[in-house]
């Protein structure tokens, strides 16, 4: 349970603490209006990647935490006409009262839901009157409101918050393209909003009546801010946009440039140097560090990327990236171990204090960064509540689910709503001798909109060998058994063939890589055996396998911090800056009959450790049998042996023909001195001749 740290802008005055019942209004809508965006609404974001759960389950897990935060948090109050999102369970308003942050929420939550939800109009309608009804001097909605009598009962002269204002227009586009009339109100409120919450230089104030010196990073949603510059051309959105990204990379080059992670508060937001906050800068917390307001940072920026696009998008895209394998490697791969306040080095600032939105927020980052198995684990965790969060949890977590679900659609641009679906081999690779034949089945899956007759090909097969479908075309959702018949002349060698799925909304493909082991002939044909020899398959890295201590894949595209030395991916092992034992390791044949066998590789080496004599962090090259038995070891490095780029390596493995072994690199990272050591390999190559 999350213990007593503070996370709102002003100190929380506690008070007596008053369960309200919650009075559901059942009236027919005020305003009869076609819903355009009925949900789902499944929606192909412009990057990234999906859980592996299919869209009706995705859907449906939307659909029951809807039900459950609706039936708990929206609250038919103060006056007939006004609904408000309680902050029950966080006690960050008096009488479970709203504050303008889950004011906002629920008026992008309700719009997304219409069409499952037929009084949508009606309580999003009931959300604008009360914050009509609770507006500041500026225009901007009072942030803390009684749950009884909906006064404002903070300290001092009643003032708005940036994230809830944001929400709260943010919502009223989404209204507005979803039922239509709210224009008038979207461009008033997003007038008053440019002048009172942006600053001259265009970066976004923590609040109306701040001062023009500091940003709070949960706020800088650039969807919304690039939604606002579609919507409303009077005022120069992009402008805010291009200063709210410049501080985001201006911060975490010089505090997180690995982590790409950002404090809670941020001075100094008017210059080319922004600082993280003191402690107790705004609140009663450590907000130089990542704590419950930055928390929401992966959430907004991986959600900006998968609907906006790496290019248009970059800065949110590059930065999610970093924050993914940040908090996966402070983690350990586990959501409830993505700690609430964390230092902006990825690791934890404290253990005893947990909490899932803390997990829960990663996820749109996750999938932005393609990393299935932490997109799914987040998934997972979704459909818990592992430490009975309230109000904060239970609705950050709706609108994540919304994103993760893809049911997230876009009031101005990015992802589109239509037919499509994905296309997956499994497994991925097999072998054969020359002559044989091995089979894999294509499973297909919809992705959005409605099921289609997918048709099936394939390409780039070797010579002598043939390729069929049982059946030639499948339903989405359905599956087909691809055989791969070879002949005795088919070389030897391995070969990654492409498999497409075709269909009225376009095609997709998926990778199965062949490995031929014999040519059937007696002699010995030339080749190169390694499937992806440069990593190029990405994430999906088969037919390599890969491990990780941290949770950190390998195989990845990093290629801003870690050049490749051809193409766009390889496989970077340690550098973490935490002790781990990174590993990338392929299984192959060598025939019985080549007698010449060439591994070779590239590897590229940097170091930060503070030595020149003890090698802390190991580099090794191994060759073990079937049971996992290193039968040698080619060679071994370490961070003594770094270098300014790639040097090419090679070594025998002739010894071993007619045998199938596993090739393994393996590197072990100490950081005994002070340092870190990066293991860089691309281009690998195994070449058999007679």
């Amino acid at each position: 349970m999350r213990n007593s740290w503070q996370r709102r802008l002003a100190p929380v005055v506690t008070g007596a603490l008053i369960s309200l019942s919650l009075a559901v209004m059942t009236a027919t809508p005020s305003q009869a209006a076609t819903t355009a965006h009925p949900f789902p609404t499944h929606v192909t974001y412009q990057v990234g990647i999906m859980p592996s759960a299919s869209q009706s389950s995705r859907d449906a897990a939307v659909e029951k935490q809807y039900d459950s935060w609706k039936s708990n948090y929206l609250v038919h109050g103060c006056a007939s006409n006004e609904y408000y999102v309680s902050t029950k369970g966080d006690a960050d308003a008096t009488n479970n009262g709203p504050v303008s942050e889950g004011q906002g929420y629920g008026m992008n939550i309700v719009p997304l839901m219409a069409g499952y939800d037929a009084n949508a109009q009606s309580e999003f309608n009931g959300l604008w009157q009360l914050v009509k009804d609770h507006e500041d001097q500026y225009g901007m909605m009072q942030w803390q409101l009684d749950g009884k009598s909906c006064k404002y009962y903070s300290g001092g002269t009643p003032d708005g918050a940036t994230d809830g204002d944001l929400d709260i227009g943010y919502g009223l586009i989404l209204a507005d393209k979803q039922w239509g009339g709210y224009s008038t109100d979207a461009k008033t409120w997003l007038a008053d909003f440019y002048a009172h919450n942006v600053a001259p230089d265009g970066h976004l104030k923590c609040e109306d009546d701040g001062p023009n010196t500091d940003t709070r990073p949960s706020d800088h949603m650039l969807d919304h801010l690039r939604a606002f510059a579609a919507y409303d051309t009077a005022h120069d959105w992009n402008k805010v946009v291009t200063r709210t990204e410049a501080v985001i990379n201006e911060f975490t080059a010089s505090y997180s440039p690995t982590g790409g992670l950002l404090s809670d508060f941020v001075v100094g937001a008017g210059t080319t140097s922004p600082q993280p906050a003191p402690a107790n800068y705004q609140e009663n917390q450590p907000d130089n560090i990542v704590g419950y307001n930055s928390i929401r940072v992966p959430w907004h920026l991986g959600t900006d990327a998968l609907v906006n696009g790496s290019s248009t998008a970059a800065t949110s895209y590059n930065t999610a990236r970093k924050e993914s394998a940040c908090l996966k490697g402070e983690s350990g791969g586990d959501p409830q171990k993505v700690y609430p306040h964390t230092n902006l080095n990825c690791t934890p600032y404290s253990t005893s204090d947990q909490a899932e939105e803390a997990g829960d927020s990663v996820g749109p980052a996750a999938m932005a960064a393609g990393d299935q198995a932490w997109t799914d684990a987040i998934w997972n965790q979704l459909g818990t509540n592992p430490f009975g969060d309230g109000y904060f949890g239970e609705t950050i977590k709706t609108l994540v689910y919304l994103v993760m679900a893809g049911d997230y659609w876009s009031p101005s641009s990015g992802g589109t709503s239509s037919n499509d679906f994905a296309l997956s081999a499994g497994p991925s690779n097999g072998s054969v001798a020359a002559g044989g034949s091995v089979s894999s089945t294509v499973s297909t899956t919809v992705t959005s909109g409605s099921a289609q007759s997918v048709a099936l090909s394939a390409s780039g097969v070797p010579s002598g060998a043939s390729v069929s479908f049982g059946p030639a075309s499948v339903t989405a959702g359905g599956s087909a058994t691809v055989t791969i018949s070879t002949s005795a002349s088919t070389p030897a060698g391995s070969y990654p063939i492409t498999i497409t799925g075709s269909a009225a909304s376009g095609s997709h493909t998926t990778t199965y890589t062949l490995t031929v082991t014999g040519s059937g002939g007696g002699g010995c044909t030339s080749a190169q055996l390694l499937g992806d020899p440069g990593f190029e398959n990405g994430t999906n890295a088969a037919p390599w396998v890969q491990t990780s201590g941290v949770g950190s894949a390998p195989v990845n595209n990093d290629t801003a911090d870690e050049p490749a030395h051809s193409g766009s991916w390889t496989a970077w092992l340690n550098g973490a800056g935490k002790p781990d034992t990174d590993t990338v390791a392929q299984t192959v044949t060598l025939p019985a009959n080549c007698t010449a066998a060439g591994l070779s590789y590239w590897l590229h080496i940097d170091t930060t450790e503070n030595t020149s004599t003890a090698a802390s962090d190991t580099f090794k090259v191994q060759v073990l049998n079937s049971n996992g038995t290193v039968l040698a070891t080619l060679a071994g490095y370490s961070n003594l042996n770094h270098n300014s780029g790639y040097t090419q390596h090679t070594a025998s493995l002739a010894a071993y023909a007619g045998q199938t072994v596993t090739l393994k690199f393996t590197g072990a990272e100490t950081d005994a001195h002070g340092g870190t050591t990066d293991f860089v390999l691309d281009d690998t190559a195994l070449n058999v001749s007679p």
